[in-house]
């Protein structure tokens, strides 16, 4: 089951890492990498890491090394069948010899939302299709999902985006992580490994009386520590029992049998663009232009549509997508088609794009995924460890959120209108009076305190 391969530290370790990163995205762009050009850019990036001997020369001794290490020996673009089905028959033995149920059986992948953009012909009105200076908007979020196999426990989602302002991350539905760039590293994924999901994990199997041990199956991406970074150091020796195992799939089998690659990260992101389309639209309906209503759209906005998005994911839809991996029913039209059926109509309600089909919207789909990284990037990455502080102080990418600090006097007084109208209406329920009071009353001692300060 260890398909995963270490490298091995060496004098020239940030430029075989470098190198890789970017080998990995050109691979993902189906552009066709030689030796020569590797080499080339092995150069290029021990002069920006000052690395090792400066007559470094990245020989073909050093590639073929290299490549030994990761093993990418004439590395396939296509899927890689053979490798599936020998993960896949390991992988049952180990489930069958361990005595694991679903429940015990992990997976997590990441997805990048481009929170603004919509299909090429849904930009807006005909009237405003082609603003001067309009441009197709492109910003970006990482999102990472992870559940069980039965879909009985989703963890909360992961939000990798740029700073907030006057709002506290844990009043958020999702764990939200502060990169400037909205990259998933692996200092960010180790801490969430060892933070958020094992404490988790652990509370869960308690709660339904199973013992501490599960499989938690992720891909092999660039972006995730190898596997001794998950089974070392002073805080995870519990883990060297191996209750509870990492394990990586064989390169280039993600699109076959990665189960939140099987229309799950899909439908979270149809689930998401159908709350931002309906918005578009209510603003059309109630005379506003959408271009403008879009602009106002901000990370507060996104954190919330896709928290709810993430909750109206049914368990059912979860457990089918591992029906590749652990059973043998390799048909996931069923999932698609339950993805496929509210977001088209939605998008032919806009003026102008009653056209549109689901090439399109797949197409805007498919987009979110060209995440392009930049040689500078990679530098940036390669050189951030895990004493770096992700919180990005001196950036603030959330445009057009203006929330402004409230004082405990105007938040005393909001939340005590709240209540009034509140305790009128029918719909209230005990538990809705008594979480407005507690929020009241605590509004009122931090005001009576910061009085007395003063």
């Amino acid at each position: 089951m260890k398909d995963r391969k270490t490298m091995k530290k060496c004098e020239y370790e940030k430029v075989g890492e470098a190198l890789f990163l970017w080998f990995t995205r050109q691979r993902d762009k189906g552009i066709p990498i030689t030796g020569p050009i590797l080499q080339e850019k092995a150069l290029s990036f021990q002069k920006e890491f000052n690395e090792g001997e400066p007559d470094f020369m990245a020989s073909v001794g050093w590639l073929d090394h290299w490549l030994r290490q990761l093993s990418i020996c004439g590395e396939k673009l296509s899927a890689n069948q053979e490798g599936f089905l020998k993960f896949k028959t390991n992988f049952h033995c180990l489930i069958e010899n361990e005595g694991l149920s679903c429940e015990q059986i992990y997976n997590c992948n990441e997805t990048g939302l481009n929170y603004k953009m919509l299909p090429s012909k849904t930009l807006v009105s005909r009237a405003e299709a082609s603003p001067p200076g309009y441009k197709q908007n492109k910003k970006r979020v990482m999102i990472l999902a992870c559940s069980n196999a039965t879909g009985n426990h989703k963890l909360r989602l992961t939000f990798i985006g740029g700073a907030f302002k006057n709002i506290s991350p844990s009043a958020l539905p999702v764990s939200y992580k502060n990169q400037r760039n909205a990259w998933m590293d692996s200092a960010i994924f180790q801490r969430w490994f060892f933070n958020e999901f094992l404490p988790e994990v652990e509370q869960f199997l308690n709660s339904i009386n199973l013992p501490r041990k599960a499989i938690f199956v992720i891909d092999n991406t660039p972006s995730h520590p190898l596997e001794d970074e998950l089974l070392s150091g002073d805080i995870r020796d519990e883990l060297l029992s191996g209750d509870i195992r990492v394990i990586f799939l064989p390169p280039n089998t993600t699109s076959l049998c990665q189960p939140m690659d099987q229309a799950v990260l899909e439908a979270l992101k149809r689930k998401y663009h159908h709350k931002l389309l309906t918005t578009l639209i209510e603003a059309t309906d109630n005379g506003n232009g959408m271009l403008d209503k879009l602009r106002t759209v901000n990370i507060k906005d996104v954190i919330y549509w896709i928290a709810q998005s993430w909750e109206e994911i049914e368990p059912i839809t979860l457990a089918r997508s591992w029906r590749k991996l652990i059973l043998n029913d390799e048909n996931t039209q069923e999932m698609m088609q339950e993805n496929c059926d509210n977001l088209l109509p939605l998008l032919q309600q806009i003026p102008g794009c009653e056209k549109v089909n689901d090439d399109d919207i797949q197409e805007s789909m498919e987009n979110d995924e060209q995440q392009e990284l930049t040689d500078r990037d990679i530098i940036a990455l390669v050189n951030r460890d895990d004493n770096d502080n992700e919180d990005d102080e001196d950036e603030d990418t959330n445009d057009n959120d203006k929330t402004e600090r409230i004082s405990h006097s105007e938040g005393v007084k909001a939340l005590e209108a709240a209540l009034a109208y509140v305790e009128q209406q029918g719909e209230a329920t005990a538990s809705d009076v008594m979480l407005l009071r507690r929020w009241r009353d605590l509004a009122a001692r931090k005001r009576n305190k910061a009085g007395k300060q003063t």
